[in-house]
């Protein structure tokens, strides 16, 4: 395995990836810190009641602005990175201002009634009066974040890996923490306040820099050929999300906002396994689209399947820890929070199978094959929702643990799947599968 790996590294033309996959690498840990430490921020000043009712607003304005943002942040993505390769800046432009018109509006029109009515969501879905305010609040900050994230996807098809990863990982959680230090929040309405603060800071930053990086001129794109894909990568977006979030969203209609506080302690912890992913995505993905459309397909094959390996090298020492040590990390957090230790080591299992897959829904999405990724994402999305409605009534949020990590396995070992047969290779040779 490490002979291919310093192999890869010599050729010339893989240099440059991986210079930049090392620098996002190195901007992904510091995100990874950024929202570890945010975590802390929130649940030591709020306590495990509290920051439940932060965290599940979060959670629920979540899924909602992936409905809003129409799966336009893959379309920005594929095309924004082949136009950038030949230099097509015109239609870089184009698109960037067509999706963004798009998502946007579509966020707004969520935005509006999920404000509105955030004190009868609270009281007669989640049964939580005290999350009226909470949710109104970081219901608030949807538009600005569904823009900052366009711009940042839009930095990132451009390679602008450094105030990409900054804009899209590291703004929102660094200035909420400075918010948190400095008015010491005392509730979840409160905090959520400084959420929609920290999100309209950032929104301003990205676009600064989106101003900064961009090139004169637009070039109309014909809106037929976006809207198709932006169609089946909506359904997957919006799926995605319910693989990710179902199992807390479930968790916040039957279990206690404590209980809440330390699964999504617990689930925001384990995601640090896959900031590697994260960081080696960043880089990857716009690199798929030019090789798959440029018909350099033996080159996309090596680059994938060696990036799976290195992926698989550094998330496995993050595994041991979570599982040998994980009442000491959730220790940081508070005394409220020791009893999320079993839903820390569930996820972190289900993140690990995450990673050792490899860059699999991207390569789909890159390579034109988002129907295929569109199935796979319907398919677990609604196995999400019954995994959850009927292990957290029986089991609690071990139960919600439980399913989130079950079909986040699913998701990536189906898309390994259907990546060996349209593309020709598997990405979990790396264990030893053909």
């Amino acid at each position: 395995m490490y002979k291919k790996i310093l192999a890869f590294s010599q050729k010339e033309e893989n240099k440059e990836l991986l210079l930049h996959s090392s620098l996002a690498l190195i901007i992904r840990v510091g995100g990874a810190a950024a929202s570890f430490v945010m975590n802390i921020v929130i649940a030591r000043y709020l306590g495990a009641t509290e920051s439940g009712y932060f965290f599940l607003a979060v959670t629920v304005s979540t899924i909602m602005v992936s409905i809003g943002r129409i799966g336009g942040d893959q379309i920005i993505l594929r095309y924004v990175s082949i136009y950038n390769e030949k230099g097509e800046w015109k239609k870089v432009n184009g698109i960037m201002s067509k999706i963004m018109s798009w998502s946007l509006l579509a966020t707004i029109i969520i935005t509006v009634p999920t404000c509105i009515f955030s004190k009868p969501i609270a009281i007669y879905f989640f049964h939580k009066e005290q999350l009226h305010w909470s949710l109104f609040w970081v219901g608030l900050s949807m538009p600005f974040f569904t823009a900052f994230n366009a711009f940042g996807i839009g930095l990132q098809g451009r390679r602008k890996v450094l105030i990409s990863v900054t804009l899209l990982k590291i703004a929102t959680p660094f200035l909420l923490i400075a918010l948190g230090v400095l008015f010491s929040p005392k509730n979840g309405s409160s905090a959520s306040f400084y959420y929609l603060v920290a999100c309209a800071l950032t929104f301003l930053l990205g676009y600064y820099w989106w101003k900064q990086n961009i090139l004169v001129g637009r070039e109309n794109v014909e809106s037929s050929l976006l809207w198709k894909s932006c169609l089946s990568l909506w359904i997957v977006a919006i799926m995605q999300q319910l693989v990710i979030w179902a199992g807390q969203f479930i968790a916040g209609i039957y279990n206690t906002p404590s209980e809440l506080a330390q699964l999504a302690v617990a689930r925001n912890t384990s995601v640090l396994i896959t900031f590697i992913l994260t960081a080696v995505n960043y880089v990857s993905a716009p690199r798929f689209a030019s090789m798959y459309s440029e018909g350099r397909h033996e080159e996309l094959k090596t680059y994938a399947r060696n990036t799976t390996r290195l992926m698989t090298i550094f998330a496995t020492p993050f595994l041991l820890i979570v599982w040998l040590f994980p009442g000491f990390i959730m220790s940081f957090f508070g005394k409220d929070f020791s009893g999320g230790i079993w839903l820390l080591r569930i996820l972190a299992l289900g993140q690990f199978i995450n990673v050792i897959s490899g860059s699999v829904g991207y390569l789909l999405m890159m390579t034109g094959y988002e129907k295929d990724m569109r199935n796979i994402t319907v398919i677990n999305g609604v196995l999400a929702i019954v995994l959850a409605l009927i292990l957290n009534p029986f089991f609690g949020a071990i139960g919600s643990a439980i399913s989130t990590a079950v079909v986040v396995a699913s998701s990536n070992l189906m898309a390994v799947g259907i990546v060996k047969k349209r593309l020709g290779f598997n990405t979990l040779s790396i264990l030893g599968f053909k």
